[in-house]
């Protein structure tokens, strides 16, 4: 059980959610777009077998982000949600300077990008349960009107964590090497953990429904009477709903590892350019957090899925096949802001359903991030048989896209 201390206000709840989960997120994003570079220093170890080795990094980090997460959540729902996130800034900032010290090794690398997925997985469950217990009428099991976009706020400091690791790689690629871009945010990390253990994670949220305070109070026998009604809800719909998010995470796995190197290698950008092309349309797509919530809150949680699904096919046809700068840089920002509403909109379908938020979070964060981990490997495996087949990359993602969008049009017809 989770036991209540001083109290803090939704709002600062929010807010202070934000900036953790940007600064979480902001080690584990530095390595996509250092692909290349890395791959360069570790060409000697790897061999031809390089591509092959990146790949299972990228997929490490993944699971190392998703397996851990329902024993996380399960933990979130019982014992000191502001702690759990405060250790997940200390273990990001670990892993950052595991690498920075010792990632020119292998299989040191691997243990400090292992070390920075599991930071993301202690960090989601709790703070998503920790947001969604600020926003709920304990008593009527409902939720602010705006609860979408509340989780919209929330996710757009996780962009903006991304967007800034990867700007950072565009500016400082050619003055620092890797390595040190990963040193610098170690004590940013740790600075961050500080000042919120200190100023809020030592304290529990209060309660704020539809502007009106409440009292939060997590009781053991309703969450072990929800726990009976999550397993009723395993149902047909569910299931529709566990297999559009295995499509669009495998879509997102796969092409999320390769947006910088296919910049480098087919459209002929310096890795530096390429990783600001990434940072700064990952940046403004942060944008596509906000427009998942307002079109949950407004039409439906389906709507809001069914609208990412389809554009994402389209917008993946024409990065593949355009080459005008301006055009493609615009398509990035456009598959960001697809891939940011997917965020607010699965995540509420899943707090709607559970004062176990904790477990279920950790059960979404599971199957996102290890089908997601499929992505980097399949990859690798591709670009290792012909270096140029990013081709088959982009038609096996768009394929998926559109399974994802037929599991959706399936769920409608059983809601």
């Amino acid at each position: 059980m989770v036991e209540i201390t001083t109290q803090i206000s939704p709002k600062k709840t929010l807010i202070s959610s934000f900036f953790v989960h940007g600064a979480v997120e902001i080690p584990f994003f530095i390595f996509p777009v250092t692909l290349i570079v890395v791959g360069n220093d570790l060409a000697q170890e790897l061999g031809v077998f390089m591509w092959i080795g990146l790949g299972s990094l990228g997929t490490i980090g993944a699971i190392a982000a998703g397996l851990p997460s329902p024993i996380i959540g399960w933990i979130a729902d019982r014992y000191r949600r502001g702690l759990m996130m405060t250790s997940s800034l200390i273990l990001a900032a670990l892993g950052a300077l595991i690498i920075g010290l010792f990632g020119n090794s292998f299989i040191i690398l691997m243990i400090g990008i292992a070390l920075t997925g599991l930071a993301n997985a202690l960090y989601h469950p709790p703070g998503l349960s920790w947001i969604s217990a600020a926003y709920e009428n304990p008593d009527k099991r409902s939720y602010s009107s705006k609860y979408n976009r509340i989780l919209g706020i929330h996710g757009v400091g996780g962009t903006i964590g991304a967007s800034i690791a990867e700007l950072s790689v565009a500016f400082l690629i050619d003055i620092l090497s890797w390595q040190e871009i990963y040193l610098l945010w170690v004590f940013p990390l740790i600075f961050i953990a500080i000042i919120f253990w200190a100023l809020i994670g030592r304290h529990e949220p209060s309660v704020e429904f539809n502007g009106h305070s409440l009292t939060n109070e997590i009781r053991t026998s309703k969450a072990k009477k929800t726990g009976s009604m999550l397993r009723k809800n395993i149902n047909s719909t569910m299931l529709i709903i566990f297999a559009f998010m295995f499509a669009m995470s495998l879509t997102w796995g796969m092409i999320s590892f390769i947006l910088s190197p296919f910049l480098s290698e087919v459209k002929q950008f310096k890795i530096s350019q390429a990783a600001f092309f990434v940072g700064f349309s990952h940046l403004i797509a942060s944008s596509g957090q906000m427009l998942g919530g307002v079109l949950g809150d407004k039409y439906s949680e389906r709507v809001a899925l069914s609208v990412a699904a389809a554009l994402q096919v389209l917008i993946l046809i024409g990065i593949y096949t355009i080459d005008l700068y301006l055009i493609v840089f615009v398509l990035y920002i456009l598959l960001g802001i697809v891939n940011s509403i997917f965020w607010p909109s699965t995540n509420s379908l899943l707090a709607k359903s559970t004062v176990h938020r904790g477990s279920a979070f950790g059960l979404f964060m599971i199957t996102v991030n290890v089908v997601r981990a499929l992505g980097p490997s399949i990859d690798g495996l591709i670009i290792s048989v012909d270096p140029n087949s990013y081709l088959w990359i982009f038609i096996l993602s768009c394929i998926f896209s559109i399974l994802a969008l037929i599991c959706l049009l399936m769920l409608e017809k059983t809601s």
